[in-house]
């Protein structure tokens, strides 16, 4: 597996700052592939340090199972879990439960450990979290803590500066969407008439008066005019209602099946079993609405959300930015067969938006964080926490670094997005047809391609020995940004096209022969083609057949 390149700054960055501080916080979108680098970081650490013991700590155990699933496919090593019922310490992975660890007894038993990984870990200022944190320190205090979060500043009132002392890489969530590795948002706010008492509401506890809240919010009239809105503009779209209070979400999720739409409510005291079927149904589409109250905010992952409503207001703009998140990650249509998902519609009835900006005014604004220069490295004038250079508000405390006048932003437009994708993929990209509607690059292990048809750009990809599948529907860069991703999935960078210089020899005379006889159109003696862009044409070639049949079926163009 070939890391993304902002994911091979994040580790590198994570390895220095926790040899030079003994911690750093990693700063990614929901999105970005956290746990991925969480894998590169743990399984670079063991092949440095034979003695090395790493445990990972989260906060809930689908959290525990997700992250235990994908680092061990990443590393290969064998885990060891930690949680109510279970107590193995055996591995030198281990991936443990902060409430169970929180617990003095079930620490007993906790090996001394070389590094400590929080996932999440803006909930670390915990008094859970500190235990096990102190507890650790206090068997190894060269210990090395590594954190991962999206959204650091929570403004609970609680500093992270305790556990952390620096933002080891931060990037940003419109570098992503840029690239294309998550949807656009497209915001619309709603006038609902209470503008005037929602400004009224004040704030308790570090965040506003959600009882106040439902007051203002939690009226008939208002749940009738919600859905009346959804259906104008995402009715064909899953959707997700952050809502003030449990009976909010009810009320809502009660004006829409008076509509005769399918809707449920997801709470914080719902049994497990029953939460997660619930989760299940709404991810195959046999619920098409979810409401909640801030339920759905952290570890819930289902690509085809098309819409999200914002029924509640946000203090602050880390929780605004949770939701939204939401419902940006692409879909996989093999895995979603039927399912197009270009953007993401937010239905903002709260006033959210308007405070904090909506997501799609920072785009455009946002460049790419890795450090470009040998000192990338800036202090905080309000916290002292040392921050990469290119971040513009501090993740400890909120505070606004102004722009230097002619400062220019990186990846503005889609052009240079796409260049500047092409140029990090370590795969080279082969134009088949002069009219630019077909792309394709090669591994050693698969193949991988874009291509048009007419309207949207359908990513695909076929591994060694399987057969062709879709990977994305989207713009050229969303498509570009999947089928980059199945290389680096299924090939290793000693394998990457732009690591073997002999791929760029002409191509030779037998691939010639088989292009011909395939019904490429060349010179046979055009020694202008490389081996490598044959190839791309003889696999295109090959799989014509299944690529047509699969780019020019009837998709339906929704994200419901």
């Amino acid at each position: 597996m070939i890391p993304r390149d902002y994911q091979r700054a994040a580790v590198d960055a994570a390895h220095a700052q926790t040899a030079a501080h003994g911690n750093t916080m990693l700063v990614l979108p929901t999105g970005a592939g956290k746990t991925a680098i969480a894998g590169f970081y743990i399984v670079e650490t063991v092949e440095r340090q034979r003695d090395a013991r790493v445990l990972a700590l989260q906060h809930t155990d689908e959290l525990i199972e997700q992250n235990q699933s994908a680092i061990a496919n990443i590393t290969g090593f064998d885990t060891s879990v930690v949680k109510a019922a279970r107590n193995d310490w055996d591995s030198p992975v281990i991936f443990g439960s902060v409430q169970t660890l929180a617990r003095e007894n079930r620490r007993r038993d906790m090996p001394a450990l070389s590094h400590l990984i929080i996932d999440e870990c803006h909930r670390a200022a915990a008094p859970s979290y500190q235990a096990v944190i102190d507890h650790a320190r206090g068997m190894n205090p060269d210990i090395k803590l590594l954190g991962l979060s999206a959204t650091p500043g929570r403004g609970d009132g609680r500093s992270l500066r305790k556990t952390f002392s620096n933002v080891g890489y931060h990037l940003k969530i419109g570098t992503l969407i840029a690239r294309g590795l998550l949807v656009p948002p497209r915001t619309f706010t709603i006038d609902l008439g209470i503008e005037d008492e929602l400004a009224g509401l004040t704030s308790t506890a570090g965040d506003f008066d959600m009882r106040a809240a439902d007051k203002v919010l939690n009226r008939s009239v208002l749940n009738e005019t919600v859905v009346a809105h959804w259906k104008e503009k995402a009715a064909d779209r899953r959707s997700i209602f952050f809502c003030a209070t449990v009976e909010h979400a009810k009320a809502v999720a009660a004006a829409f099946q008076a509509e005769g739409i399918v809707a449920q409510t997801i709470t914080g005291d719902m049994p497990g079993r029953e939460r997660a079927d619930l989760i299940a149904r709404f991810d195959r589409g046999d619920v098409q609405v979810l409401t909640n109250c801030m339920v759905l905010t952290e570890g819930f992952d289902s690509q085809p959300v098309g819409c999200i409503g914002i029924l509640r207001p946000m203090l602050h703009k880390g929780t605004f930015i949770q939701a939204i998140g939401r419902g940006l990650r692409r879909v996989d249509p093999a895995r979603y067969p039927g399912i197009v998902k270009t953007d993401c519609i937010v239905l903002d009835f709260a006033g959210a938006a308007l405070r904090h900006g909506s997501l799609e005014a920072d785009i455009n604004l946002d460049g790419d964080d890795t450090p470009k220069d040998n000192g990338p490295w800036k202090t905080c004038p309000s916290c002292e926490a040392e921050l990469p250079l290119g971040v513009s508000v501090c993740d400890f405390c909120g505070y606004i670094f102004t722009r230097e006048v002619g400062e220019k932003s990186v990846l503005s437009s889609f052009e240079m997005t796409e260049i500047d994708l092409l140029d990090r993929s370590p795969f080279s990209w082969v134009t088949l047809h002069a009219d630019g509607r077909a792309m394709m690059a090669s591994g050693f292990q698969g193949w991988a391609g874009v291509f048009c048809d007419g309207t949207l750009w359908h990513a695909l990809g076929q591994p060694k020995r399987g057969a062709v599948r879709p990977l994305a529907i989207g713009t050229r860069v969303q498509a570009l940004a999947a089928a980059d991703d199945f290389l680096r999935n299924t090939e290793t960078s000693t394998a990457s096209a732009k690591s073997k210089r002999w791929l760029n020899d002409p191509a030779t005379m037998r691939q010639i022969e088989l292009l011909l006889r395939a019904g490429h159109k060349t010179n046979g003696m055009d020694f202008g083609l490389s081996k490598y862009a044959a190839n791309c044409h003889l696999n295109f070639r090959w799989n014509r057949a299944a690529i047509m049949a699969t780019v020019l079926k009837d998709m339906p163009r929704s994200a419901a």
